[in-house]
C-alpha cells in the first residue's frame, strides 16, 4: 500500500522555524526521513505510550543533535504533529 503524508498546521510552523537556517535539515527531512516513514510507517518509528499513545516517533540525527519527528498513521495518510529537537518535540505534542 502507498501513503502519503500530510503535515499539521502547526508542525509546518515547526518546520519552517527548524529548517528556515538550516537548509541541511530540510533535505534530510525531504530525502531520508519522510521517505523512509513513507515505506513503512508501522517499522519506521517507535509507538510512544503513555499520553502520547497513539503516535509514534521516528529518530534522526544531524550534527550531533538527535531530533524527532512525530507521526500518526490512518488508513493511507501518514500525518506528522511535530518536528524538533528531542525533548521540545514530545512537549509539543503534548500540547497540541
Amino acid at each position: 500500500m502507498a501513503f502519503r503524508y500530510e503535515v499539521r498546521p502547526a508542525a509546518r510552523r515547526d518546520l519552517e522555524q527548524l529548517t528556515r537556517h538550516n537548509p541541511r535539515l530540510a533535505q534530510l527531512l525531504l530525502t531520508d526521513v519522510i521517505p523512509a516513514i513513507l515505506r513503512d510507517p508501522y517499522g519506521a518509528g517507535d509507538p510512544k505510550v503513555g499520553d502520547l499513545a497513539g503516535f509514534r516517533a521516528f529518530p534522526f540525527r544531524l550534527r550531533s543533535v538527535a531530533y524527532r519527528l512525530l507521526y500518526t498513521v490512518g488508513s493511507d495518510v501518514v500525518e506528522i504533529w511535530a518536528v524538533g529537537p528531542h525533548d521540545v518535540t514530545y512537549e509539543r505534542a503534548r500540547r497540541r
